[in-house]
């Protein structure tokens, strides 16, 4: 990330200096490295009070951030933070806004209605994912639980030791676990 100091001039230590390009690296990588971003500080000064501008272009928005304080350092490093939780806050509202779009785009198609027969009505070709795991291990319904709890998943296929038949332990969106046994 290049950073741009504009208006009245102040010397930083070689300390500060690198403060302040540890924060602006630490935006950059919550942007993505593979962007070329450039940061523009403008800095000002009103008789005892210093002032800086923080204005950044990144993922199609600009962020402006500004700070103030007595000494110039602490102006700039006040901006810089208030710049890291904004772009942390847009990065986000950007990922939602694009998993937001994609939802919205498949709902935009009209519902057809019932009555109405559409030439394109073929059989929809559903996809299979087909994993290439371990045989499933021999286990009891306890141990099975408290493998899915550690394990953090949502599911887990496993043999009954006692009876040796294939079941699937599920996690409920409420939260509770369900055992299904084939018959």
């Amino acid at each position: 990330m290049r950073v741009h100091y504009t208006g009245r001039p102040a010397r930083f230590s070689a300390a500060q200096e690198r403060k302040l390009d540890a924060k602006f690296q630490k935006c950059h990588k919550i942007l993505g490295r593979k962007r070329d971003l450039e940061a523009h500080v403008k800095m000002s000064r009103q008789r005892h009070l210093f002032d800086a501008e923080i204005t950044l272009r990144a993922l199609s928005h600009t962020l402006v951030v500004s700070g103030s304080s007595m000494d110039a350092f602490l102006a700039v490093q006040s901006a810089v933070e208030k710049l890291e939780r904004q772009v942390i806050r847009n990065k986000h509202k950007l990922i939602d806004v694009r998993r937001h779009q994609s939802q919205r785009a498949a709902q935009a198609v009209a519902p057809v209605p019932r009555d109405v027969v559409t030439a394109s009505e073929a059989p929809v070709r559903r996809r299979l994912v087909r994993s290439n795991s371990v045989a499933p291990k021999p286990l009891t319904v306890e141990e099975a639980m408290m493998q899915i709890d550690e394990l953090g998943k949502d599911h887990l296929t496993y043999r009954d030791m006692e009876s040796g038949e294939l079941r699937v332990l599920v996690r409920r969106r409420d939260g509770k676990l369900e055992l299904i046994e084939a018959s």
